[in-house]
This record gives C-alpha cells, structure tokens and sequence, in this order.
C-alpha cells in the first residue's frame, strides 16, 4: 500500500469551516452517491432554512472561528433560495464554495455574478473526459451541461475546480482527466477513493495495489501540472497524526436537518446503520455547546483510531485498508457499512 501523500501537519487542514448540506435532493440519480438514496429521491424535499443558516453561520462564526463555508447536498444549487444563502454569506464576511453537478448552471449564472465578492471557487464533479463516460454515470445530456458551465466559469473569471472519484473506470484515465481539466481552464482538480455503499460498489472500487498505482500516478500529476492536483483523505494512511479536519478539530459539518455531524461524508451514509456521527440539533440547542461534544467526540474518535494503530504495530502487524484508511476506518467504526465483513474490525 501507499503512502505517498506526507502526513498532514497543522497547517495541512485548511482554514477553519463548515460544510453545509443546503438540501437532501438532487436531480441526478447517480449509483456510487454516498448519500441515503431515499433521503435524495424518496423522501419529501426539505431546504435547511436561511434564518437558521445564518444563526448557525455566525454563532460559527464566534465560537469556532470560520472562515469558510462550502455548500453541499443532494444539489445544493436546489436549495429554493440559494441567493439568499450566498447573501448571508457576504453579510458575515465570509467567503464560500459548492459542489455541484452543473445542470443548473446557466439559470444560476446571474445569482453568482450578483454574489461573486462572497464566493472563492465553484467546485463540478466529473465522472470522465467524454461524453460517453461522463453521461454513463450521470445520464444524458450531463456532460454538456457540465462543460458549458466550465466555459461559462472560464469566460466570466470564476474560478473553478473539478472533483473526480477514483473508481476502477476513472483510475485508468487519470492523465486524460487531467488534462481535459487543465485545457478547460481549471483552477485545480482533485480526486477521492470511491465510497463503499453498498457490496456492488465493490465492483467499482480500486484493488489496495491499483489504489496505491493511482495515487502514484497523481502524485506524479501533481508534479507535471501548473493546475494543482491533489487526492483527498481515504488514501492509506497510518501516520499517528490526526488525518482529516473532522478529526483535527478544524472542520464540522451541518446536514439539511439542522443537525451538527461529525464529518460530511458520514452524513445520511447511504445503507448506514444508526446516525452515531450527529452531534445535536442546531434548531434547538447553541453552536457552542453542541461544538464542545463535537470536539470531545472527534478526539475520542482520533484516539481510537490511534489506538488500534498502535496495537497492531506492537503487534508487529501492518494495517490493513479498512484501518489504513481514514475514511473506511471511520465507517467500520461508526456502523456506516453493517453489509461489510470489514465494517467492525478497527471497533475491536
């Protein structure tokens, strides 16, 4: 397995923020989400309300000292007043991004020039660099939607970023990705192992070996490109540091609900078992007091993942992914993936 990226230190977190998930639908119906497929296509649409957002936004604003915020969903770009929600950004003075997958771009265009000293970057996930791959995923007309919104960017001066999932399919193209995002005009890419929601993800997911091969491969991208390239935490990771800014203290998550969690890719986890990562509900208790648990939780968290490191190396054991890996420990552990046979065993 590889460790290519150098463990993070106090600075690799990033400024101190919140992910916000502005809603539970999306209009795209993609199979690897790792959100609750009910939650997105089921289940009633509800909008994190903009009063709440902006009591919760300030009070992070005091008592954790955010700097940013990035939206997510489902689609954030749904939420019904997502105007509203950049106004209230420009009002704290903070600054904000969102992930998105630019269907809807053309008809929001007019609401990011009007807000556009608040937001930092645009970030559109990509699933490859044609048509026929990106649509396969995604559903036809997908990959033309997303392109223009790409030279709409570029034409006005927004910057914007490209997100990819690593899967078997994407993992052989990783230089053409690459380089399809930097001739758009891409202010940087990133990639991130495929999430494991349900046992036919597996058939997707990177092999250790061919996940320690990518990310060779986008280290040695990141050296070649101008535009930065990078891979998020999930890679094979046993450095005793705490790996992510869940777990460093630096990030929190807010779902559509109101709720404080402890990180957004645990939240509304598609065939989770149980919400063991949801800390309280903002619309009834303070920022600060739910962020004193959060904070107790995410060190008990990051203790017992060290724990479990330290045990095997005394043991003389090497990790293997599913405790190696940040991401997938944390699901084990927190009873997101109950289908795995692995899902259990960093708990022990």
């Amino acid at each position: 397995m590889s460790t290519v990226p150098a463990p993070p230190s106090a600075s690799d977190y990033g400024p101190r923020r919140l992910t916000v998930e502005l809603t539970n639908v999306c209009n795209l119906h993609c199979s690897y989400c790792l959100r609750d497929d009910d939650a997105l296509h089921h289940t009633p649409a509800r909008y994190l309300p903009v009063d709440l957002f902006a009591r919760i936004a300030g009070e992070a604003q005091r008592v954790m000292g955010i700097e940013q915020v990035t939206f997510t969903g489902g689609e954030p770009t749904l939420h019904r007043d997502f105007a509203g929600i950049l106004a209230t950004v420009a009002e704290l003075k903070l600054a904000c991004s969102f992930v998105t997958n630019g269907w809807h771009f053309a008809k929001l265009w007019p609401t990011l020039v009007e807000h556009r000293d608040a937001i930092t970057h645009v970030s559109f996930s990509l699933d490859g660099a044609t048509r026929e791959a990106h649509d396969g995923w995604r559903g036809r007309g997908s990959f033309d939607r997303v392109v223009q919104a790409f030279t709409r960017c570029w034409a006005g001066g927004m910057p914007f970023k490209v997100k990819v999932t690593l899967r078997r399919d994407t993992a052989a193209d990783l230089e053409r990705l690459a380089m399809f995002a930097a001739r758009m005009g891409a202010a940087g890419l990133s990639f991130a192992h495929v999430m494991p929601t349900s046992a036919s993800s597996e058939a997707t997911a990177l092999s250790p070996d061919e996940r320690a091969a990518a990310e060779r491969e986008i280290a040695m991208l990141a050296r070649v490109f101008k535009m930065p390239v990078t891979i998020d935490v999930g890679y094979y990771n046993v450095a005793p540091v705490a790996p992510c800014s869940p777990l460093a203290g630096s990030s929190a998550n807010v779902d559509y609900r109101g709720q404080l969690t402890l990180c957004c890719n645990l939240s509304g986890f598609r065939g989770a078992q149980g919400e063991s990562d949801v800390i309280g509900d903002l619309a009834r208790e303070p920022f600060a007091d739910l962020y004193e648990r959060l904070q107790r939780q995410s060190a008990a968290h990051a203790g017992r993942r060290l724990a479990t490191l330290s045990a095997l190396a005394e043991a003389g054991d090497t990790a293997d992914l599913s405790t190696g890996s940040p991401c997938l420990f944390c699901l084990g552990t927190l009873g997101k993936t109950p289908w795995s046979s692995a899902a259990t065993k960093g708990a022990s």
